[in-house]
């Protein structure tokens, strides 16, 4: 299940259980303000990435998006991936 964690003003991690897996927040420097929305994973490729209007825009497409990635590597791949990304930030996973 995907969960936003509030950073700051109109700023999210996504996370899929306690794992990070990206990043929504809003633009407000392009014109017009926009949400931007990604996947932060550190698997070969690119990641999704997109624009929305709005909140519930972003969330949709960032789930499609990483439900896509899921898809295309499976979850051993995943795994390694954030085994490395954990090490790296200093978290436990």
């Amino acid at each position: 299940m995907l969960r936003l964690r509030h950073d700051a003003v109109r700023d999210y991690t996504v996370l899929e259980d306690t794992q990070r897996i990206g990043r929504i927040r809003y633009a407000s420097e392009l014109t017009p303000g926009v949400w931007l929305w990604n996947v932060q994973v550190h698997i070969p490729g690119n990641m999704p990435m997109g624009t929305a209007k709005d909140l519930e825009a972003a969330k949709a497409a960032f789930k499609a998006g990483w439900e896509a990635i899921k898809a295309k590597h499976g979850r051993e791949t995943l795994e390694a991936a954030f085994k490395a990304m954990n090490i790296r930030a200093g978290e436990r996973g």
